[in-house]
C-alpha cells in the first residue's frame, strides 16, 4: 500500500568499485557511474503487467531486436543481459490504485527505478541535483536511485510530478480530439520534455516549495512548451494532435487550466501518509480539468486570444469540485463574460458532466462470453469452468457500448485507428503448458451509425510461442492471416473465434513437437488467461473506471509485445 514503507532493498545494477593503487597518495576509491541496469522497478505506485523496453536507438518505439520484459506484480522488471540503454516503460496497472497507467515513464541506464521524476533524467535530460532543487528534495537525492515508494516525501512529489503531466497531457489530447493511447502516450512525452525545458530555464526556482506548494507560473510555462513541442514534433501518433492543436492559443490554455493542475499537485504533496491513497485514486481518475477544457475550446481559439482574459475562469475552475456551487456559479458567470468579449455564442457547457469520463469503449454488462454462455468481468476473475472441450467453434466474445468518440478522425475524417492484439494463457497445474499470441496489427474503425467494424491489412502477422511440459517451447508466424479467419465485429459485438486460432496453431505445430502437439489437442486444467487490445479506452459500463492495463510478450527473440487495457481471469477445462 502506499503509506506502508517497503522494507525490501533493490539488489539491481553492476556495480563496479575501482580502488585507487600504488601511489599511497591517500586519496580516496573511487566508485564509477553505473551504466548498466540489470533489474528495476517501475513506479506510479508499482505498476504491474505494464511493457519494460531497453532503448537501444532511443526512439521510444520496441524495433526487432531490442529487448522489451514485463513487471511483476510488484513492479520488479529484469534484464538478461543488462541493459546500457534509456528505459521506456508504458502500460500496466498501478497495484496501489487499481488504476492503468496511461503515460510513458523513462529511466536513464544505470537506473533502478522507472518513474516519472527519472523521466525528465532521460536522453541527456535534467540532472539529479536539477531535479532535487526544482522538487525542493534534500541535496544530494538522486531519483534515478532511489525507490519513491520507501521515501513518504519523495513518493508525494514523486505523484505531483506524475499529476501534473498527466493532467496537461489529457487537456492536450481533448482539445485535439485525440485521445487514443497512443496518442496520449506520445503527448505524455513531449509534456515531460516541456517541463525539462521550462524547469531548467529557471534553475533557480522551485516547482515545489519548502511549504509544499506548487507554482502555477511555472505550470503554466510547462503547459505553452507543451504546445510549442507537439506542434514542432515529427512522431507518427502526434499527425492528428498537431493538427486538432493548431488554431488554440497555447497561452490562453495555459491560463486556463495552470492553477487547477498546480492545485491538484500540491494536494498530493501536502496529503496526509493516511490520505494519500484516496487523494491519488481521486485526482489521476478525475477527467475534470481536459473535459473543462473541451468544453470552453471556442474561447481557447487564438482568433479570439487577444480579446480574451481567462484568468477568472481558470481561477474559478481550480476551485471546482462536485460539491463547490459558487465555483460552478463563478465558471458559468465567466464563461458567458468571456463569450461576450470574444463575440461569439456563449459554450453550452454541463459543469456536473466534467468529472465523467467521455470517448470509450464501455463493455456492455461487464461481462464476457465464452462460446456464447455469459460471466462477468467479476466471475471470470474468479474462476469459470467450461461445459466441454476446446473445439474449432469456440469463442470469446465483448460486446461494446460506444460513449463519445472513442476512436480518433484521421487526415480524411474517417474515425479509425490501428490496434494490435494479445492473448496469453498458462496452465496453473503441472503441465507447463503456455500460449501467447499477437496480432500485430488491425485496423479499428467507427462509422456515422456509431457501428464498429474490424479489418486486418494484408501486412499483419500473428506470432506465436506455445510450450509445453520440459519443451524448450516453439515460435512461429502466420504471415497471411484474414480477419474473416479469426477476429470480427456484428453489432458493437467483437468475437475471436478461437477454436479457428487453436486449429491454425495445429497445423503448425504436425511437424515441430509431438509434445506441443498432444498438450494442445488434449487440453484439461486450469488456466490464467489474459486478453489485451491496445490503443483502445476501455472501460466498465457499470461503474466507468478503467479495466486493467495489462502487457502480453510473445517469448522468443525478437518477438513482439502488446500493452493495454484488457481482461483477465481463470477458467477449467474438465
Amino acid at each position: 500500500m502506499l503509506e506502508k514503507k517497503m522494507t525490501s532493498l533493490l539488489v539491481v545494477v553492476t556495480l563496479i568499485l575501482a580502488a585507487c593503487g600504488g601511489g599511497g597518495d591517500g586519496s580516496a576509491p573511487v566508485t564509477p557511474i553505473t551504466t548498466t541496469t540489470a533489474a528495476g522497478k517501475a513506479v506510479d505506485g508499482y505498476l504491474t503487467g505494464a511493457s519494460v523496453l531497453c532503448d537501444t536507438n532511443n526512439n521510444g518505439a520496441a524495433d526487432v531486436g531490442e529487448a522489451v520484459v514485463a513487471t511483476d506484480g510488484q513492479g520488479n522488471f529484469a534484464f538478461a543481459p543488462a541493459c546500457s540503454s534509456t528505459i521506456v516503460v508504458s502500460g500496466g496497472t498501478s497495484i496501489d490504485t487499481g488504476l492503468p497507467f496511461a503515460g510513458t515513464l523513462k529511466a536513464p541506464a544505470g537506473s533502478v527505478v522507472a518513474t516519472p521524476l527519472t523521466t525528465l533524467m532521460a536522453n541527456s535530460g535534467m540532472t539529479a541535483s536539477q531535479i532535487a532543487i526544482a522538487m525542493n528534495l534534500p541535496a544530494g537525492t538522486d531519483v534515478s536511485k532511489t525507490d519513491p515508494m520507501t521515501n513518504a516525501d519523495l513518493h508525494k512529489k514523486t505523484l505531483a510530478m506524475q499529476q501534473i503531466v498527466q493532467q496537461i497531457t489529457n487537456t492536450l489530447g481533448a482539445l485535439a480530439q485525440d485521445s487514443s493511447p497512443a496518442t496520449i502516450q506520445a503527448i505524455y512525452s513531449q509534456v515531460a520534455k516541456a517541463v525539462v525545458t521550462t524547469l531548467t530555464a529557471n534553475p533557480a526556482a522551485a516547482l515545489v516549495g519548502a511549504d509544499n506548494s506548487v507554482d502555477a507560473s511555472l505550470v503554466s510555462g510547462v503547459v505553452q512548451q507543451s504546445v510549442k513541442n507537439i506542434a514542432a514534433a515529427n512522431d507518427a501518433p502526434l499527425a492528428a494532435a498537431k493538427t486538432g492543436l493548431g488554431g488554440f492559443s497555447a497561452n490562453s490554455v495555459a491560463v486556463l487550466i495552470s492553477s487547477a493542475v498546480a492545485g491538484q499537485a500540491a494536494a498530493l504533496t501536502t496529503a496526509s501518509d493516511a490520505n494519500l491513497l484516496s487523494q491519488t485514486q481521486s485526482l489521476q481518475s478525475n477527467p475534470t480539468i481536459a473535459n473543462a477544457a473541451y468544453g470552453v475550446a471556442s474561447l481557447l481559439s487564438s482568433a479570439v486570444a487577444s480579446r480574451v482574459d481567462l484568468t477568472t475562469l481558470g481561477r474559478a475552475l481550480s476551485q471546482l469540485n462536485d460539491n463547490n456551487a459558487a465555483a460552478g456559479a463563478a465558471v458559468l458567470s465567466a464563461i458567458a463574460t468571456q463569450a461576450q468579449l470574444a463575440g461569439i455564442p456563449v459554450p453550452v457547457v454541463g459543469i456536473s458532466d466534467w468529472s465523467q469520463p467521455s470517448n470509450y469503449l464501455a463493455i456492455q454488462k461487464d461481462s464476457i462470453a465464452i462460446n456464447g454462455n455469459p460471466y462477468t468481468l467479476d466471475q471470470f476473475l474468479s474462476g469459470v469452468t467450461l461445459p466441454g472441450k476446446p473445439t474449432s467453434a469456440d469463442t470469446l466474445s465483448l460486446a461494446y457500448a460506444v460513449v463519445g468518440n472513442p476512436i480518433p478522425k484521421n487526415a480524411s475524417g474517417v474515425m479509425t485507428t490501428r490496434v494490435s492484439l494479445g492473448a496469453e494463457m498458462t496452465d496453473t497445474g503441472s503441465s507447463g503448458l503456455v500460449l501467447q499470441l499477437i496480432v500485430d496489427q488491425a485496423d479499428l474503425s467507427l462509422d456515422g451509425n456509431r457501428q464498429l467494424s474490424i479489418s486486418v491489412p494484408a501486412g499483419a502477422s500473428m506470432y506465436v510461442f506455445v510450450k509445453a511440459g520440459s519443451s524448450a517451447g516453439a515460435n512461429f508466424t502466420l504471415a497471411k492471416i484474414s480477419e474473416n479467419q479469426f477476429i470480427e465485429i456484428t453489432n458493437n459485438n467483437l468475437t475471436v473465434n478461437t477454436g479457428t486460432v487453436l486449429k491454425h496453431i495445429l497445423s503448425q505445430l504436425g511437424g515441430q513437437s509431438v509434445a506441443l502437439l498432444a498438450g494442445l489437442k488434449n487440453l484439461s486444467g486450469t488456466f490464467n488467461m489474459k486478453f489485451v487490445v491496445s490503443n483502445l479506452n476501455v472501460r466498465s459500463e457499470t461503474n466507468k473506471s478503467a479495466v486493467k492495463g495489462l502487457s502480453v510478450l510473445v517469448t522468443g527473440s525478437g518477438q513482439p509485445a502488446v500493452s493495454g487495457l484488457g481482461i483477465q481471469g481463470i477458467f477449467t477445462i474438465p
